[in-house]
Parts: C-alpha cells; sequence; structure tokens
C-alpha cells in the first residue's frame, strides 16, 4: 500500500472544497421551512471532517480515510453535474447584483 503524504491529502481537502463551492447557493427541503445551504453544509462536512481526523498516525487508516475522501469528492461532483443538469432560476436572495444609482 502506498502511503499517503501530507501533500496529497491537502490536496485532495483543497479539490473537495473546491468542488462543493460548485453546488447552488440556496436549496429549498420539504422538511425544512428555511432555505438550506448545500454548498455551506458541504463545506462545514468537509472541515469537520478534515478536521477529526487531522492527528491521526496509523498509515493504513490514513489510507482507509483517504478512498473514502476520494469516494466523497466524487459523489460531490456527481450531485453538483446533476444539480446542474435540472437547475432553475436563480432565486431572489441569490441575486448578489449591486443596484443601480
Amino acid at each position: 500500500m502506498a502511503a499517503t503524504s501530507r501533500a496529497q491529502v491537502l490536496d485532495l481537502y483543497r479539490a473537495m472544497l473546491r468542488e462543493s463551492k460548485h453546488f447552488n447557493a440556496y436549496n429549498y427541503s420539504s422538511s425544512f421551512p428555511w432555505p438550506c445551504s448545500q454548498r455551506m453544509y458541504a463545506v462545514r462536512r468537509i472541515r469537520d471532517a478534515f478536521r477529526e481526523n487531522k492527528n491521526v498516525k496509523d498509515p493504513v487508516e490514513i489510507q482507509n480515510l483517504v478512498n473514502k475522501a476520494k469516494r466523497d469528492l466524487e459523489i460531490i461532483r456527481r450531485q453538483v453535474h446533476i444539480g446542474q443538469l435540472y437547475s432553475t432560476d436563480k432565486l431572489v436572495i441569490e441575486n448578489q447584483e449591486k443596484p443601480r444609482t
């Protein structure tokens, strides 16, 4: 099993954050009365997971975590792609244009 370097882990972390920023800003769910941000949720979960596992020293466990993160990155990519296929017009709260004066 190949050893996973710190640089590889950081590259994976950055790739996950970068890809999660492609989620639509708001997503209305029937179970929530307010708009929940899939983007903010994904970023928070990625950061929490990497912080939680930052002190892991066992190479086998590190490799397992890296493999799981790679699978999760592919899931994020698929979800972003699906969201783009079925996109709708931006919501009023998403339009951040400056008013004309």
